[in-house]
């Protein structure tokens, strides 16, 4: 039986640079079930993903602290996998508040979380720099003080369009591994040659979001550009509820059934489901 520093250590090892490992996001346990059967290195919590099962949306605050982590625990009980939490920005402004998200995803079982710079307000959206940085150094010190393997993930979720942006996000990204962060994440990133720009200004492995539209990036070509690590986001939760909400409208408008004829020759998920003793 793996115990949480195992878990911790594994995920660590996993952050090899041009390893461009893939860490596909459950969004309940029945999802974490079927990830954990198929063997994937790792899986991560999507917070939009759970926020749509509570059937509220992301980043707006209806998502607490404590139900985030009551999600993570569930999800880190339902497999022998590390996972990854991604726990928005931290549940407060604070340095300090960032530091009790650690300690409460530590406690949870998590072998590493994300932490944005995304304030939640959409008129202000960014925290200052300086502020960024206090609030990974925040989670740096609670992580080094609990599980020095815990793999802190700070995030840039600044826009990358212009070359300005593009170099602001380095900025950021740059100062949050000088703060301690293990490993660097800038959502907005999705042009080859701005991944290849941020790989060659960085000094720590990278996490590329992979799960979205108009992504064509394999992960063998992610992984010859030095990539770390690829996440899924929220993909496969809009991907499962977008086929829910499809068979439903066939249903509604067009008063027939064949909706359910696409579930023939789908792979069974049963057998990946707890079953009785």
């Amino acid at each position: 039986m793996q115990t949480a520093a195992d878990r911790c250590a594994a995920f660590k090892a996993l952050h090899e640079k041009g390893r461009a490992f893939l860490m596909p996001n459950p969004f309940d346990v029945g999802s974490a079930r079927i990830l954990d059967g198929m063997r994937f290195d790792a899986m991560a919590t999507s917070s939009a993903g759970f926020a749509w099962t509570k059937g509220v949306r992301d980043a707006e605050g209806h998502i607490t602290r404590d139900d985030a982590l009551a999600h993570a625990a569930d999800i880190v009980s339902a497999t022998s996998l590390p996972v990854n939490g991604d726990l928005e920005n931290g549940f407060g402004h604070s340095p300090e508040d960032v530091a009790e998200t650690i300690r409460g995803a530590i406690e949870a079982g998590l072998a590493g979380c994300s932490i944005e710079d995304y304030t939640t307000d959409p008129q202000d959206p960014y925290y200052p720099l300086d502020q960024a940085v206090d609030r990974i150094k925040a989670a740096v010190d609670a992580k080094m003080s609990a599980a020095p393997d815990f793999v802190l993930t700070a995030r840039s979720e600044g826009p990358v369009k212009t070359a300005f942006e593009l170099d602001e996000t380095i900025k950021r990204l740059n100062a949050f591994a000088e703060a301690g962060a293990d490993c660097l994440y800038a959502p907005q990133l999705k042009d080859k040659d701005q991944i290849t720009t941020v790989l060659a200004a960085v000094d720590r492995p990278v996490n590329i979001l992979a799960g979205r539209k108009n992504f064509h990036l394999t992960r063998k070509e992610l992984a010859d550009m030095g990539v770390a690590r690829v996440s899924i986001g929220a993909g496969l939760a809009r991907i499962a509820l977008g086929a829910f909400v499809a068979a439903a409208e066939d249903m509604k408008d067009g008063g027939a059934f064949g909706c359910f004829d696409r579930a023939q020759g789908m792979s069974d998920f049963e057998s990946f489901m707890k079953a009785r003793p």
